[in-house]
């Protein structure tokens, strides 16, 4: 299982509408309206880094709306 938390930076007043969109692809295990330097925090999960590739690439970078990501994988987590 490949990981990833992708910080994503929108349009001026279209979180929400992303966060909808994004809610709605099954690699989305959680969505994130945040204040500060991004706009959505997302955690994705996928079987390849592959799988990972297109789906930053080809679904959430390409969604309208969406001015910028930064990607990063996990590598290790724990959870209490």
């Amino acid at each position: 299982m490949v990981e990833a938390f992708v910080f994503i930076n929108t349009d001026i007043g279209a979180e929400d509408e992303v966060l909808e969109a994004l809610t709605k692809m099954p690699e989305v295990k959680e969505a994130m309206i945040v204040y500060g330097p991004y706009d959505l925090v997302v955690r994705i999960a996928t079987d390849t880094t592959e799988n990972l590739r297109k789906i930053v690439s080809d679904k959430i970078r390409r969604m309208q709306k969406i001015r910028s990501t930064t990607t990063l994988i996990i590598a290790k987590s724990i959870i209490k």
